[in-house]
């Protein structure tokens, strides 16, 4: 018998001619990555374009506020995300506004007159707002002149407006419905040399949180199976949580094996963001701490998924990457404590961190699974780098064999012939695998790693259908290097 096994050539071919066919079944010689797609999920504005509730691919934020609205929720996310990672696909799931809900709000009291020139400077998340303000200037024009700068904005964060009963009150309300889309940070005097001018006062009203988040039932079943690899919410409810969590679940399974994970911001104080995270306790799902910035909880969450998507290797720690464009609070305000982000992590939040300079980087990413289902602390998908690693690891290895042997036989082993699998040809592919793609890419250990790999890698026939190979892997994951200790015995 031959030992070639054409694809397409007929064995019966009896006309002359010269005829070549193409196996690419050994093209493929480099590690094959989980293909990345990422899913921003928000809310757009009244009269957008856009199909509310269907995924749709973006090039550039520009795209997205002429289809979602400039200035929406989801145009401000799709600016965060595209400006960390331009090049892996970015797909959109804009929602429309619950009916019901309510818009946040809060006012700014103004009080004058002013006794001297100067500048009004606000900040609405970190959108920049320098109003001047000349000698003798009266509170209502100072609002007036307010409302009027912040309104300019095409991209604001916030409608300005004044106050029905009170001139000098500028009434700040959200762009959307909803209890996260309008949680907006507004301060003064972020840098400095901002001062308020000499007369005039701006009294930041407490927020009126809004009410009635989209419901998220039906946009998530308009995914079907498509394939979205990193998801980035824009609320936070725990209706739509649990509703991501358990489709995220459901992806991850051996049956649709769409591996994806998901973002979300988070503005709490450390005890309840920690009480948060606890009730989630999904390996899934990020919850990221943006107690320490201007920026909207929601479109740092979606630049902190640009970095992380960015990075080409799954193992490789996020730490130390810079938000650039995320602006954090001044310092002046107090910020997050060393002892705070180390309990926060151990809670399950995900923690930034502010440099001497404002800059503000990832400092570590979690998950928020912290126990098992019998109440067990497990620490088994405690970072994110292992499901990234776990993702590719399973896809790398479904790739190996559907393009390698994708309508071979099956036989025990010693069976010989062409297109025949058994199990010790599997163990080897499996072993090479491993080798030449796992531990080349740094996604696993070697040395004593790779031998108890393979003393403990199990491929056998099934007991009962003897058409299908089961298999048994135990890889030992690379880890990160999260922290370096060392003790200095010194001697005088």
């Amino acid at each position: 018998m031959s030992e070639i096994q054409f694809n397409s050539i007929p064995v019966n071919l009896n006309v002359p001619g010269q005829y070549a066919e193409f196996d690419p079944s050994r093209a493929n010689t480099g590690a094959v990555t989980v293909p990345q797609r990422t899913l921003l999920i928000g809310q757009q504005l009244a009269g957008a374009t856009a199909v509310a509730g269907q995924p749709r691919r973006v090039f550039s934020p520009d795209e997205v506020g002429a289809l979602c609205g400039r200035g929406s929720q989801i145009h401000h996310m799709a600016k965060r995300l595209l400006a960390a990672d331009a090049l892996t696909p970015a797909y959109i799931l804009p929602l429309a506004d619950k009916a019901a809900g309510t818009k946040s709000s809060r006012t700014l009291t103004v009080t004058g007159p002013s006794t001297a020139a100067g500048t009004v400077v606000l900040y609405v998340g970190e959108r920049r707002y320098a109003v001047g303000v000349s000698s003798g200037m009266s509170a209502i024009a100072v609002a007036a002149a307010i409302i009027a700068a912040v309104n300019a904005d095409a991209d604001r964060y916030l409608d300005a407006a004044v106050d029905g009963a009170d001139a000098f009150k500028v009434v700040l309300s959200a762009r959307h419905k909803g209890i996260d889309a309008g949680n907006v940070r507004v301060t003064l005097n972020r840098y400095d040399g901002e001062t308020l001018p000499l007369g005039v006062g701006v009294a930041i009203g407490a927020l009126t949180a809004g009410t009635g988040d989209p419901d998220l039932t039906d946009a998530i079943a308009a995914l079907g199976d498509q394939w979205y690899t990193t998801w980035v919410l824009g609320g936070t409810d725990g209706a739509n949580l649990a509703l991501v969590k358990a489709e995220l679940a459901d992806r991850f399974g051996p049956l649709r094996q769409l591996d994806a994970y998901a973002y979300a911001g988070i503005n709490l104080d450390a005890a309840a963001a920690i009480t948060l995270a606890t009730g989630q306790n999904s390996p899934w799902l990020s919850l990221v701490d943006c107690a320490d910035v201007l920026t909207p909880t929601w479109a740092t969450a979606a630049h902190v998924a640009g970095c992380d998507t960015a990075e080409p290797d799954p193992g490789r720690p996020r730490q130390t990457l810079p938000l650039t464009g995320v602006v954090a609070t001044a310092e002046a305000l107090g910020r997050r404590t060393f002892a705070q982000r180390n309990q926060l992590i151990e809670g399950g939040v995900s923690t930034l961190k502010v440099d001497a300079d404002g800059t503000v980087r990832i400092e570590r990413l979690t998950t928020t699974y912290r126990t098992n289902t019998y109440g067990v602390t497990d620490k088994a998908y405690f970072d994110t780098e292992t499901l990234h690693l776990l993702a590719n690891l399973r896809y790398t290895l479904r790739s190996r064999f559907a393009l390698k042997y994708p309508r071979h036989k099956l036989g025990a082993d010693g069976s010989t012939g062409p297109n025949v699998m058994t199990p010790a040809i599997a163990r080897a592919e499996i072993v090479s695998l491993y080798i030449d793609t796992w531990m080349e890419q740094g996604w696993v250990e070697g040395g004593e790693a790779l031998t108890q790999f393979i003393a403990e890698l199990v491929v056998e026939r099934d007991g009962t259908d003897p058409n299908r190979l089961n298999s048994r892997l135990p890889p030992d994951l690379i880890n990160q290097l999260r922290v370096s200790a060392s003790q200095i015995q010194f001697i005088r």
